[in-house]
């Protein structure tokens, strides 16, 4: 009798974690601005959603602002850095920069890589919640 409910318990563990791998994810889990926790400063990333599975996106960190553009593949949402068209501007993006990668997971968080002076960096992000007005 108990090896029969370890069984059936098992059956049933493994059949979430392939459900949850399983889930689809569209643009719009991604839309939104996350809270990113990275090399003790907070960061924050604004995902904007365009036609199809493409995206604009703005990272905010140490006092500027870089604009994004992406696409979504399955859970995983690549980055490269964008120059305003136009405008010399101080965005510096250079032509053997490395994408950001950004991965939903089944907790809803996001994880990310992306480069730094001092080499890659891994991060975490949490989605901003909006209060309900009382």
């Amino acid at each position: 009798m108990l090896k029969k409910l370890v069984v059936a318990c098992a059956l049933v563990v493994s059949g979430t974690a392939v459900a949850a791998q399983d889930k689809t994810f569209t643009v719009d889990d991604f839309a939104g601005t996350w809270n990113i926790e990275v090399m003790s400063h907070q960061v924050a990333l604004v995902i904007e959603k365009q036609e199809g599975n493409k995206v604009t996106a703005t990272m905010m960190m140490m006092g500027r602002d870089v604009p994004l553009k992406g696409e979504l593949v399955d859970r995983t949402m690549t980055f490269v850095g964008v120059k305003p068209e136009g405008e010399g501007g101080h965005v510096n993006v250079a032509a053997n920069a490395r994408p950001i990668v950004v991965t939903m997971q089944d907790d809803g968080t996001l994880t990310g890589e992306m480069m730094t002076n001092n080499g890659p960096v891994k991060w975490t992000a949490e989605k901003l919640r909006t209060r309900k007005k009382p």
